[in-house]
């Protein structure tokens, strides 16, 4: 594994669950992202060698990102990135070394949102 440099955590994401929560101005209830937890992290670049070898797999598009150890840290949460887009985590490779720099990697899909549409 390659050596994880502490300083390359420059990204807050957010750890939660989508929820009903109430419109202010319609009294309706709309699903949203509720965070539980924020982390500190930085995206992981795969080798080419792993990026074939999950060539044709369902963790083709794939994203890891790096995490200091964190065992509440569970697979059925949500990750929030600093660009706002939601992923779900798909597996977790945890580092329970009890060193003082463990990190733990997260693999990420992208979640996509029914009844959404992008702008721009």
């Amino acid at each position: 594994m390659m050596a994880i440099n502490p300083y390359s955590l420059n990204k807050r994401g957010q750890f939660g669950s989508v929820e009903q929560v109430a419109n202010l101005n319609t009294g309706g209830l709309t699903n949203q992202f509720v965070a539980s937890f924020s982390r500190w992290y930085g995206v992981r670049t795969r080798t080419m060698n792993q990026t074939y070898q999950i060539y044709g797999t369902e963790l083709q598009d794939t994203i890891d990102i790096v995490v200091r150890h964190d065992s509440t840290i569970q697979k059925q949460f949500l990750f929030l990135d600093t660009d706002g887009k939601q992923y779900s985590i798909e597996s977790i490779s945890p580092d329970d070394s009890g060193s003082l720099n463990a990190f733990d990697i997260l693999t990420l899909k992208a979640v996509t949102q029914k009844g959404t549409a992008k702008n721009g």
